[in-house]
């Protein structure tokens, strides 16, 4: 028989031992629930890192996005049998085409359309020019001979005239090398997608990069003011000259002029003193092709044209000083530049133009220093303007046999020549979004640490959709809304691939965060652990003894 001590309360001690390991044992089970339940969860939920689910699928199928151009091509003829013939020999050349869809239409031509044309600037005013941007008229002209010895004449709009003789094939060429120019645009999207494969062409190459906006930087170089005064007014320069065609490229980015002033800099280069061999004794100084890139470099040390985060456009003038003018540039040749303009271009960079001081200034003694000179604003300006076009991306046109340009009477571009310089852009603002998503996806799907806000993929959700929808408003010729929407795709996915968050956690890796939690937990899970078995074999206990008592 078993004895229990009673204690003065009337219980026993054993009934108060099995009451301490019971309040013991709940405790311990308390502490693991509050721990394992309710502490581990709200710690990995505090420590997860916020990623927004993205579009992988959609990202992935931009690879094998379809991108054509649809374009109408309208063709106006007197006779329509004609008109029907140029169509489908048209349409039988470009049928191959791998970038454009073209759609020739064939529309008729009555000779009183063309009974008040009396000079080609009257053609440009004729009421068939097309408005929409991407179309094209292909406007017969019977007796263009009376204008211009030129069987095609590309005009100021969206028009190209040809003469009664002009064969499709001709036509075929015009609108191949001067409009439609696919295998520049082809070759700039091969170059982008695979560079090390393919190489841009000569226009891709100066042509500046894609940017929502651009600085222009006009700097005026006078290396002795002591000597030589300079009168002029560069600002009313800039507004004559270069705003009317910034005004027009405007609708692809925006442009903030700037300029300068440099006194006291030297090109860092010896001219050789050269002497006319025609027996005049005419000397001047010969500044050679080869050393042109030195120019450069300890130029753009002062130039302070990385001030901005926006691609900047150096245009430079050099006045020399009367001791080393004139100064001219010689080819490798030993001979001068063509038409004798001393003006260089770098590519994506811009343009050097040497403005000679006029000799009867130089040469007069009777007047004293600083004598002052005036440069020639029209010269150096229209100098500009032509290094801004090739810049811009508007390439020089190969020339082909009896076939001209209408002149631009002002500083503007050609209406099918902006309509050029959309396609390129469109095309190069969807490659680029097209890349960056591409490699943003494949970052944040093997990083797995990279915090991915709201923000980030509000812009990345925007950039796929805009891209998307550029392409079907390509197919359909909607050129200026798909430009529109290209530009938002590229500055969206500029702006998700270079968002600050997602550096947050960039160099906090996994690994890392163990190694800083676990000497926290761990002296506190090792007793939680422990108890666990204590736990277990008191419930197995209590159990156990529940069932003899039924038993008994």
């Amino acid at each position: 028989m078993i004895l229990k001590e009673e204690t003065s309360d009337g219980s026993t001690k054993g009934e108060d031992a099995e009451d301490n390991d019971a309040y013991r044992i709940f405790a311990a089970i308390a502490y693991a629930v509050v721990l394992i339940v309710i502490g581990l969860p709200l710690w990995w939920k505090t420590t997860d890192v916020y990623r927004v689910s993205l579009p992988y699928s959609r990202i992935a199928a931009l690879d094998s996005l379809d991108v054509t151009l649809g374009m109408n091509i309208s063709i106006s003829t007197i006779d329509p049998a004609r008109g029907g013939r140029l169509v489908a020999d048209l349409k039988d050349i470009f049928k191959t085409s791998k970038l454009f869809q073209l759609t020739f239409l064939a529309l008729p031509l009555e000779k009183k359309d063309l009974a008040s044309v009396h000079s080609p600037e009257d053609l440009e005013n004729a009421s068939l020019q097309p408005r929409k941007p991407g179309e094209l008229l292909l406007l017969e002209v019977p007796g263009l001979s009376r204008f211009t010895a030129n069987h095609v004449l590309a005009g100021l709009k969206r028009t190209v005239y040809f003469s009664s003789e002009t064969t499709a094939v001709k036509l075929s060429e015009v609108l191949e090398s001067w409009l439609l120019q696919e295998k520049s645009l082809r070759q700039t999207v091969a170059a982008m997608t695979a560079p090390t494969e393919t190489d841009q062409d000569r226009s891709g190459r100066r042509r500046m990069p894609t940017a929502a906006e651009y600085d222009i930087m006009i700097t005026v170089v006078n290396p002795e003011p002591e000597k030589l005064h300079l009168n002029w007014d560069l600002p009313q320069a800039v507004q004559d000259y270069l705003e009317p065609l910034l005004q027009e490229l405007s609708l692809l980015a925006a442009y903030a002029v700037k300029s300068q002033w440099l006194y006291f800099v030297t090109l860092n280069v010896q001219p050789k003193l050269v002497t006319e061999t025609s027996g005049s004794g005419y000397q001047h100084y010969a500044l050679a092709e080869d050393i042109l890139p030195q120019i450069i470099t300890p130029l753009e040390k002062k130039l302070a044209s990385h001030v901005s985060r926006n691609p900047c456009l150096n245009f430079i003038v050099y006045i020399p000083p009367c001791e080393a003018a004139p100064l001219h540039i010689y080819r490798r040749q030993g001979m001068r530049v063509k038409g004798g303009v001393d003006a260089f271009l770098s590519p994506r960079w811009g343009g050097i133009v040497i403005h000679n001081p006029s000799s009867l200034i130089c040469h007069n003694t009777s007047v004293p220093e600083p004598k002052e000179y005036s440069p020639d604003t029209a010269a150096i300006m229209g100098i500009f303007l032509a290094q801004l076009r090739l810049l811009m991306g508007i390439p020089e046109l190969k020339e082909i046999s009896r076939v001209g340009q209408l002149p631009l009477s002002t500083v503007s571009l050609r209406q099918w020549e902006f309509d050029a310089l959309l396609r390129v852009r469109t095309l190069e603002q969807l490659t680029s979004a097209k890349l960056t998503l591409q490699s943003l996806s494949q970052l944040l799907g093997e990083i797995s640490n990279i915090v991915i806000n709201d923000a980030v993929g509000s812009s990345i959700y925007r950039a796929v959709n805009c891209v998307e929808h550029a392409a079907d408003l390509l197919k359909t010729g909607q050129l200026d809304q798909a430009f529109n929407e290209s530009k938002e795709a590229f500055l969206s996915a500029e702006a998700a691939f270079t968002d600050p968050s997602l550096l947050a956690l960039l160099y906090f890796p996994d690994d890392q965060k163990y190694a800083v939690y676990i000497p926290l937990f761990l002296p506190v899970m090792i007793p939680v652990i422990l108890s666990l078995k204590s736990i277990h074999a008191w419930l197995f206990g209590r159990m156990n003894f529940k069932t003899k008592l039924k038993e008994d």
